[in-house]
């Protein structure tokens, strides 16, 4: 992928020097291609729609001039132009500027560090905050009582504190919603519809996505006005991803995995799965090889999740085995290998999946392990993503023709549903049934009866009188 464009550099947008030096110290020094298409845009107050791949650096597409329009040296304001926020006087007891909305906790974490760090030279200072479910709401609500510029929130949790009467959203100046595929599916898109009613008509609008499925057209409609849209499809040459399927019999799914971790001089490996107990058995399973993986999901504990999260950034766990959700939050600029244990639902869910390698230019690795009964979802993927890939076996774990036999699931207790009148009459029933104080010292006067426990005594623990 071209990530950069030649003599293109951050000094060409005329940011404020508070916002140059942060850019310097963390390092950036040349803008994407989606940073030198989106930024102007935003600069001058307009609403976008990118779509960008994961890892080329929408983050800071919307940081650095949200940010810039906050900074009391910012030259837009100086040349006449539309002065978005007062900086020397900003915002009220439970309100906030900027609204930053994304699906998981750990991309709320990650996306509201960014932007405190590249805000850490603004004067007066810039007070971002994070918030989002898993966690005690009242640190998150007494945080938000002296206000917050920037507001990185999970739909959900933003919502609770709605509810609360925690935060106010008549100060929004814009509102900036990234992954939007993601979050126009299921409770989300309920939740961001609502959310949406919620603000005030006069604000700048930012979608960022990495797909642009139907699912998100009626929002667009309804919040952009007029929106600069940008597509970065348009200005990639090729992608720096290297995608590689392997067919693989479902019974033996665990042994290649072991066999490719063995063989490979891969750093660190992320494996995705498709449901939580999955990625628990899996890390039993590999443990039994003397691999060494973590689980992450949404079962963990915020504490766990954010303890594995940190340590593998930092490179001290070798193999992390995440869920879709859990992984939003993953950037690590050079992650070699990423591997599908499981495919994702959704073939959206495959671009941000393979979007987690291949970061800030680096040269990525993606490994889809698919068995019989995945072949033609993977088809499915294949065709809404536009790819041709050519299935691939390694030597000794050649697949079947016919596919093996699938472990049996035990079957599902139905749970019988009472009516309400059901429910009030096996209450009266129990009540009944209740001994009362007097009648239950007169059973005591009597003498004792043998009894002998009945059948499945300890299962329906009741006791048969002879």
């Amino acid at each position: 992928m071209n990530k950069h464009t030649p003599n293109a550099d951050f000094e060409s947008f005329a940011f404020s020097e508070d916002i140059l030096s942060a850019i310097k110290r963390m390092g950036f020094e040349k803008p994407t291609d989606i940073q030198l298409k989106t930024i102007p845009a935003v600069l001058e107050g307009k609403d976008v729609l990118a779509r960008a791949d994961t890892g080329s650096g929408k983050t800071a597409a919307f940081a650095l001039p949200l940010l810039d329009s906050m900074s009391n040296e910012n030259v837009y304001s100086r040349i006449g132009r539309d002065k978005r926020f007062d900086s020397a006087n900003r915002v009220a007891s439970n309100c906030v500027q900027v609204l930053v909305l994304v699906p998981t906790r750990e991309l709320a974490i990650q996306v509201a560090d960014v932007f405190s760090q590249l805000s850490e030279n603004i004067t007066p200072a810039i007070k971002c905050q994070s918030v989002y479910g898993g966690v005690k709401i009242n640190p998150q609500m007494m945080a938000l009582r002296g206000g917050a510029d920037v507001l990185v929130a999970t739909p959900g949790r933003l919502l609770d504190l709605v509810d609360q009467n925690a935060i106010k959203f008549n100060q929004i100046k814009a509102l900036v919603i990234d992954e939007v595929d993601r979050l126009m599916k299921g409770d989300f898109q309920e939740e961001i519809e609502r959310i949406s009613k919620l603000l005030p008509n006069k604000r700048q609008n930012l979608m960022f996505t990495a797909t642009f499925p139907e699912s998100i057209s009626r929002l667009v409609r309804e919040v952009m006005n007029t929106p600069a849209i940008i597509n970065m499809d348009e200005f990639v040459d090729e992608l720096e991803i290297e995608q590689r399927v392997i067919t693989i019999n479902h019974n033996q799914k665990n042994d290649l995995l072991a066999y490719l971790l063995d063989n490979n001089d891969w750093e660190q490996v992320l494996i995705f799965c498709s449901a939580k107990r999955t990625c628990d058995n899996l890390v039993k399973k590999l443990e039994k090889r003397n691999i060494e993986a973590v689980a992450m999901h949404s079962n963990k504990e915020q504490s766990a999740r954010m303890a594995a999260l940190k340590k593998f950034k930092a490179g001290g766990i070798r193999i992390l085995i995440a869920t879709d959700v859990a992984a939003r939050g993953i950037d690590i600029k050079q992650l070699p290998c990423v591997i599908n244990y499981d495919l994702p639902r959704s073939p959206n869910d495959y671009v941000h999946r393979i979007g987690r390698t291949g970061r800030a230019g680096e040269k990525g690795h993606v490994i889809s392990l698919i068995a019989h009964h995945e072949y033609q979802h993977f088809s499915v993927i294949e065709k809404y993503n536009g790819l041709n890939l050519e299935r691939e076996e390694i030597e000794g774990f050649e697949v079947d023709e016919v596919a093996p036999p699938m472990p049996r699931k035990s079957p599902k207790k139905k749970k019988v549903r009472l009516s309400k009148k059901q429910k009030a009459r096996q209450q009266g029933e129990e009540q009944k049934t209740v001994i009362q104080p007097e009648e239950q010292n007169a059973e005591d006067d009597k003498e004792p009866v043998e009894v002998e426990p009945a059948v499945n005594a300890d299962i329906w623990g009741k006791l048969k009188k002879r």
